[in-house]
This record gives structure tokens, C-alpha cells and sequence, in this order.
């Protein structure tokens, strides 16, 4: 419970209200009263701690949740976020996951792993340009950080890359299938093209990565190739999206250059004409 010294010292100004709550929380965040990982009081709770409405209060925590600094889980309330330890997935580079997470300092485990030979499916097969029901591993993974599930994911990849008696070898390359296809395949991503769609997770999704039903998460589809554009690699897999940063490098359309050059050409010929921005 607050003493009435320390709601004397947390005395809010009128003036822009939830910016000094911001700063409160920014403050026991700082000093260590709310670790990275822990778990805010309740809205009630701190609207009363701070004398201010649910309204002020929550549109602080709008504030820290868009600067990254919580995160707001629909049916369990409000975490501090680890800003030390989120790993950045880019999306214009091919990365393992592992390697990804060996960059901050965090340790690439698992909760669940299924490794199993199947015949392709349709969809499968189209990915992969192969013919249906020909042999497929399909390797199910639970990636967690720390004890919390983060990223579930199915990959496929065609048996026959597989040379004959290296197969027991994908147990030992679990945390890496670029790993195994490298370096006991001879088959090395290239490139790959990428889909990213917001979703909301389904009742199987929720009890496998031990979240509330209908929760956001981050459907993300990859096909990797090998240097003859061949698939070699096709995943599915749902991230946790307030657990990662999803980072990309841009470059200017030649369509929109072009666009750039006749707008500068518009405006010294002192024509009035109007050009999209967007």
C-alpha cells in the first residue's frame, strides 16, 4: 500500500495528464519495482495508486505499449517487456532462428518436437515442386524464451535431399534445418520469399502456446531455394508478436524515382497538376 508521503511525492499535475503517469511507470520500471517480465498491477489498482481515472490510465499504458515497453495481454493484464533480450527477425536476410537468438543472449529450447516422415500433401507439394505424396520430413517445433512459448512452427523439406543413412542425423540438427540441409545435404538457402499475416490464434494455437483464444499472433510462410531456385525449405509458423521485432531494409521503387523526377519537373515548369505521396 502507498504511504501518504509517497502519493504526496507522486503527486500528478492537470497538465497533460497520462504523460506523468508514463513517467511514474517509466520510473518503477527503471528502478527495478517492475522487472523486465513481470506483471503490472490491475487498471484499479494503479488508477487508485496514482489518483487518476481508468480512462488517464489507460491511455498511459496505450503510450508504453506503443513505445514497446509493455505489452497488453487480452484475459491475463499488462507485462513489462524485455527490451534487453527481443530478437530482431530481419526480413530482408536469411537467418536461422537459433542464431538469431544467440545475438541476444537467449538460449534456443524447446517444449515440443515432432520429426516425422509423411507423404506431401497438396499444398505441400506445390510448395515444394514435388509430386503428391512423395516422401516429406515434416519437422513441429515449440520455440520458447525463457519458460514461455514464443514461435510454433511446421517445416517440410523433400526426403530425397536426404542422402542414404544421414536421416538419423536431423535429431542432432533440431534447433537448425539451414544447418542440416548445409552442411549433411549439400543444399544451402539462397534466397527465399517470405508472407507475413496477422491472424488470431484458434483453439489449438491458444492451448499449444499457452495463450488466450482469439489472441494476435503473426502468421509468417517461407520457401526457401537453393542456388538452382529449387524449394528446398517450406515453414508455417505463428509468432508471438510482442516477443520479437520484425526488422526490414527499403529501397526506393524505380516506379517511384520516376514519379520524384516528374513532380520536380512540374514544379519548375509551374504547371499545376497533382501527384500522389502515398
Amino acid at each position: 500500500m502507498i504511504s501518504v508521503k509517497e502519493k504526496k511525492e507522486r503527486k500528478i499535475s492537470r497538465k497533460a495528464l497520462y504523460f506523468d503517469v508514463v513517467d511514474f511507470l517509466l520510473e518503477d520500471i527503471k528502478n527495478g519495482k517492475f522487472p523486465p517480465g513481470s506483471k503490472l498491477p490491475s487498471e484499479d489498482q494503479l488508477a487508485r495508486e496514482f489518483s487518476v481515472s481508468r480512462v488517464t490510465l489507460r491511455e498511459a499504458l496505450r503510450v508504453l505499449e506503443d513505445d514497446g515497453v509493455i505489452v497488453r495481454r487480452h484475459g491475463s493484464g499488462t507485462f513489462v517487456l524485455d527490451k534487453r533480450a527481443v530478437p530482431v527477425q530481419p526480413l530482408s536476410s536469411i537467418v536461422s532462428i537459433s542464431t538469431i537468438f544467440k545475438k541476444v543472449g537467449l538460449e534456443d529450447s524447446f517444449i515440443k518436437v515432432g520429426v516425422q516422415k509423411i507423404p506431401a500433401t497438396q499444398r505441400i507439394a506445390e510448395k515444394l515442386g514435388v509430386p503428391v505424396g512423395q516422401d516429406t520430413w515434416e519437422v513441429e517445433r515449440v520455440r520458447t524464451i525463457g519458460e514461455k512459448p514464443a514461435i510454433y512452427s511446421f517445416d517440410y523439406f523433400p526426403a530425397a535431399l536426404v542422402p542414404a543413412g544421414e536421416e538419423k542425423k536431423l535429431n542432432d540438427y533440431i534447433h537448425s534445418l539451414y544447418h542440416f540441409l548445409t552442411e549433411v545435404c549439400g543444399q544451402s538457402s539462397e534466397e527465399g520469399d517470405c508472407t507475413f499475416k496477422p491472424i488470431l490464434s484458434d483453439k489449438k494455437l491458444s492451448t499449444i502456446l499457452n495463450i488466450h483464444a482469439a489472441q494476435p499472433l503473426m502468421y509468417v510462410e517461407t520457401i526457401d531455394f537453393n542456388q538452382n531456385r529449387e524449394p528446398i525449405l517450406y515453414s508455417r509458423s505463428y509468432y508471438i508478436p510482442e516477443l520479437f521485432v520484425f526488422q526490414a531494409h527499403r529501397n526506393m521503387d524505380e516506379s517511384e524515382t520516376y514519379s520524384r523526377a516528374g513532380l520536380e519537373r512540374t514544379e519548375r515548369s509551374g504547371k499545376h497538376e497533382i501527384y500522389s505521396h502515398n
